[in-house]
């Protein structure tokens, strides 16, 4: 090769180049002979057999020995067959190439990485929930939009006291207010500390404490 650089390579292999080539002690003419060959190896473009690499030029194929042929040689007598030469190894010298530089192995497309969902916001985005608090009692949250009060086995808060009605009263949940309804009771429901009689449908606030008959019952609401 006369003119090494007549070969269209990045200004930062022939650095790599010139460096591999002090520091291994050759040409590079031979290590562009020897990469090039490696990488026609790999494709495909070179039949395996027999390798001879000239001095200073780039390495040469050679049909490999048929059967016949070796018998031959072999009736000439042991002193007269020719050495066979090591292939070398197809990997030889691809370490010192630089990776972008490296043929395709042509692997499948690389698969979507999934996208995390986006955050919740904090606070306002959740439902309002309402809980009743009736003294000896557990506390209890409404659990539907809708939930009846009283003394009668089927209501969704029992409260046994013969001054409740078997259905006292009704919690109705709309959007995210709540709203408190008198179902025409015996004793009647009042409301606040004053005991105001409650005769239309109310509107709940949080704190607010309501008496059904002589039960007081408290409501907490969190939004």
């Amino acid at each position: 090769m006369s003119d090494a650089k007549s070969i269209g390579l990045p200004s930062h292999l022939w650095a790599a180049l010139d460096q591999m080539a002090g520091e291994m002690g050759v040409g590079r003419d031979q290590l562009i002979a020897q990469a090039v060959f490696t990488l026609a190896r790999l494709n495909g473009y070179l039949v395996p057999g027999k390798v001879h690499v000239a001095s200073g030029g780039p390495p040469r194929l050679e049909p490999s020995v048929g059967r016949s042929s070796a018998m031959k040689s072999r009736g000439r007598g042991a002193e007269e067959e020719e050495p066979q030469e090591e292939e070398p190894p197809p990997d030889e010298g691809m370490d010192d190439l630089p990776q972008d530089d490296l043929p395709d192995d042509g692997g499948g497309e690389e698969e979507p990485v999934e996208e995390e969902p986006p955050p919740q916001p904090r606070g306002g985005g959740g439902r309002a929930t309402l809980t009743l608090f009736v003294q000896g009692r557990d506390p209890f949250k409404m659990p539907s939009d809708s939930m009846t009060i009283g003394r009668g086995k089927s209501c969704d808060f029992v409260i046994e006291s013969n001054r409740v009605s078997r259905e006292h009263a009704r919690i109705t949940r709309e959007g995210s207010d709540f709203y408190f309804e008198d179902l025409n009771s015996s004793n009647g429901s009042f409301f606040g500390p004053n005991k105001e009689k409650v005769t239309t449908r109310r509107k709940l606030k949080d704190g607010d404490e309501y008496t059904l008959g002589t039960e007081k019952a408290k409501f907490s609401i969190r939004r």
